[in-house]
């Protein structure tokens, strides 16, 4: 029976030092599977935290104004007036550009959407004006500018800004007074006064060119040819450059100018004043110089004022004594 006990003893030792055994390697592995798992979230959290952040796409909207803007997006036109574009994150160009217009330039750097209202700003206007006389008055808006006294007689306005605009000259052969708008990086006038001077309105933008004129004529620009019509505006295009050129068909002497044709606006006004006759000396002046003349014995010059007399009024008496007085002096040989 004592053997029996022993033995049933010993074998419950043995199963309590197994268990502990058992129970020692779980704690161990439960002890190295939380220090694996603790070393791992730290390793993560600093890959993590080390990781560049990762930008959402960057929507873009931009409207421009005025109506006509070309919108560019790197390099690239995206619209006119308005362009909506989904970019990539990072660095993008922006460029909105119209005729007549200073450009807007911008980079951009943002998530999200981007919303960008852009408007720009006039290029002011150029006007030459070409006096047609030595000598002219010009008032701008009613403001008098500088007075011209070279024999071209040209004056060159600037930082002329965006609307309605009226000008004034005065020269020894008359006066005129006319009105221009500048819209849209465009000059361009509505009507000219029929009564006066010849007036010839030329304007360039970005090489579009608008020729008016209050006559019936021929504007001639190197081998190029434009038939002008009173109250019609003739448009056609010319590459940038300085152009002379002659308006062609009209009576008198020749008239020529010279525009120039550039990106920024600007508007070129001649003015081709009518040539004044003058008035014929009277008979009693006439005979006044032909007697100064014979008391110094020129006889042939006073003859041939008196013979101009003569051929309009050939019962003019002094005339005819001054003709008789005149045979006298040559029959004595007393004519120089």
């Amino acid at each position: 029976m004592h053997d029996d006990a022993d033995l049933s003893g010993n074998s419950s030792k043995k199963d309590d030092v197994q268990s502990d055994d058992q129970a020692g390697i779980f704690r161990k592995l439960l002890i190295l599977t939380i220090a694996v798992l603790l070393l791992s979230s730290v390793y993560l959290a600093i890959r993590l935290k080390n990781r560049p952040a990762v930008s959402a796409a960057l929507t873009i909207e931009v409207t421009a104004s005025p109506e006509g803007a070309e919108i560019f997006i790197d390099g690239e036109s995206a619209g006119i007036s308005t362009a909506r574009r989904e970019l990539k994150p990072g660095k993008h160009e922006l460029l909105v550009s119209r005729g007549g217009y200073h450009s807007w330039h911008q980079s951009v750097v943002a998530e999200g959407t981007l919303t960008l209202p852009v408007t720009l700003q006039p290029i002011p206007l150029e006007v030459r004006v070409v006096a047609g006389q030595a000598k002219a008055e010009i008032w701008l808006d009613g403001e008098p500018q500088p007075r011209s006294t070279d024999i071209a007689a040209e004056l060159t306005i600037t930082g002329i800004l965006e609307g309605k605009h009226s000008l004034r000259i005065k020269t020894a052969s008359g006066e005129s007074v006319l009105s221009f708008d500048l819209r849209n990086g465009n000059a361009s006038v509505s009507a000219l006064p029929d009564t006066g001077a010849t007036i010839l309105f030329v304007s360039s933008s970005e090489g579009k060119v608008q020729a008016v004129c209050n006559c019936k004529a021929q504007l001639q620009m190197r081998d190029s040819s434009q038939s002008l019509e009173p109250g019609t505006a003739a448009s056609f295009p010319l590459a940038e450059g300085e152009y002379p050129a002659e308006l062609k068909g009209l009576p008198g002497e020749k008239k020529s100018l010279a525009f120039t044709v550039s990106p920024s606006p600007a508007a070129t006004l001649a003015f081709f004043w009518p040539t004044q006759a003058k008035p014929a000396p009277d008979n009693q002046a006439l005979l006044n110089s032909s007697m100064l003349l014979l008391k110094d014995a020129r006889c042939d010059s006073a003859q041939s004022i008196v013979a101009r007399i003569l051929s309009k009024e050939p019962d003019n008496a002094d005339a005819i004594a001054i003709s008789r007085r005149i045979a006298r002096l040559r029959s004595v040989e007393g004519c120089k």
